[in-house]
């Protein structure tokens, strides 16, 4: 009995080996003899599954560079005997789309890719190539909604992407609704290549979307800000800052054009908050341990390394022209030199309509209130208020010390 199982198995593996070498010899034959014969190859991979994908596909592409209306017609033919093959490979269905596109034959092109997009529904090359095959049919609407499903998996065709929503000549309103998804990421990079387009109104439609969605932050709102005060749309931005702000605001900016004035909050960095621009050998950082009103200052400690000409703490300021009173409290402890620490306020967009440049603290002393009134010019709208400390013509002129700001205000002053 166990000869003879010996026996079956030895004829098994021969004819197993015989099969494989069989198979082997026809593909060797295929790719060399037989080479660009399609009867020869169909035949062989129909009836012994020896077949030559990949030359077909090469071909079936070299067919279509040309555009020649028999070549585009065997080019179909070959995709679909590729696709007869391997009916679940999407990439195949692909293929046989593009080329009957190529042939003008739409109802064709756009059930393939329709079957493409169903065996494949996460594969984002598989929607970008949809979304492309469907802007060429001129079904933005159905190109849209692939972008976007491309957008939501992947960042590698952002820029793609966005290029070609540039060129569609669509508005604005139909491609955030259709070809952007609601989510974080691909909303804020769209933003991104808009504000690098530069159209005030699309930079305006797409940040009032985002906000609708609630896919802004700070950050985002701070590079918006920039762009708005770039353009003199100053209403604009004091009117995105204070939404973005929300149950932030406070009293800002009605009861005080200047925001954080007692600085209770981290920066964020915006134009429209405290900007603190690091400096080597000063050490600026908020102080719970000393405050004139709320819990927090902000303490600025020079190291005495340095003739400091020194404008680092500023924030800027929408205004409206006519009457205003600046008002700061400061501690000092012993600065020294004979250039202590004042304030600086002035036109942002041209200073020579206005630059006020004022006190000078040194020494030690209490908390002390410094105050200005001054009168906005007619054509000024924005203004920079900064700590100042101008460089000392003395040759003991490296600042030391200490000094605490704090309920630091900006108020137009009421007839």
């Amino acid at each position: 009995m166990i000869n003879i199982s010996i026996s079956w198995l030895r004829r098994i593996l021969f004819l197993g080996g015989s099969l494989l070498f069989l198979f082997a010899l026809l593909h060797v034959l295929l790719i060399t003899v037989w080479r660009g014969n399609n009867r020869v190859e169909r035949f062989l991979c129909r009836t012994f599954l020896v077949c030559d994908d990949e030359r077909i596909l090469k071909a079936a592409r070299q067919k279509l560079e040309g555009r020649n209306p028999s070549d585009v017609a065997a080019a179909i033919e070959d995709y679909q005997e590729v696709v007869r093959r391997d009916p679940a490979s999407a990439y195949r269905w692909c293929d046989l789309a593009q080329a009957f596109l190529i042939s003008g034959q739409v109802s064709q092109a756009r059930d393939s890719i329709s079957h493409a997009i169903e065996l494949a529904p996460y594969l984002s090359s598989i929607a970008m190539t949809a979304a492309n095959i469907y802007f060429q049919l001129q079904d933005t609407r159905e190109g849209l909604h692939c972008a976007r499903r491309v957008l939501v998996q992947t960042n590698e065709f952002d820029s793609s992407i966005f290029d070609t929503y540039d060129r569609l000549g669509v508005g604005m309103d139909t491609l955030l609704n259709e070809g952007v998804p609601a989510d974080l990421r691909p909303a804020q990079a769209f933003f991104h290549h808009i504000l690098e387009q530069g159209q005030i109104a699309d930079v305006q439609a797409t940040w009032q979307w985002l906000f609708a969605h609630a896919l802004t932050d700070d950050k985002l709102t701070g590079q918006y800000i920039e762009f708005l005060l770039k353009t003199q749309e100053y209403e604009a931005a004091l009117q995105a800052w204070t939404a973005q702000l929300g149950k932030r605001v406070g009293d800002y900016p009605e009861g005080n054009g200047l925001f954080d004035s007692d600085f209770e909050a981290e920066t964020t960095g915006t134009a429209l908050d405290w900007r603190i621009g690091r400096v080597d050998g000063v050490d600026v950082e908020r102080d719970s341990t000393v405050a004139k009103q709320g819990g927090w200052s902000l303490r600025v400690r020079f190291g005495g390394k340095a003739n400091l000409a020194y404008n680092h703490i500023a924030q800027r300021a929408v205004v409206r022209p006519g009457p205003y009173r600046f008002e700061a409290w400061i501690r000092t402890e012993e600065i020294t030199t004979d250039q202590g620490i004042g304030w600086r306020i002035f036109d942002a967009e041209s200073p020579s309509r206005l630059n006020l440049v004022f006190e000078n603290r040194v020494g030690t002393a209490g908390w002390t209130k410094l105050e200005k009134t001054f009168v906005v010019p007619l054509e000024t709208r924005l203004l920079e208020v900064q700590l100042v400390r101008r460089p000392s013509l003395k040759f003991d002129n490296k600042i030391s010390g200490t000094v605490w700001i704090d309920a630091v205000s900006l108020v137009a002053v009421k007839d």
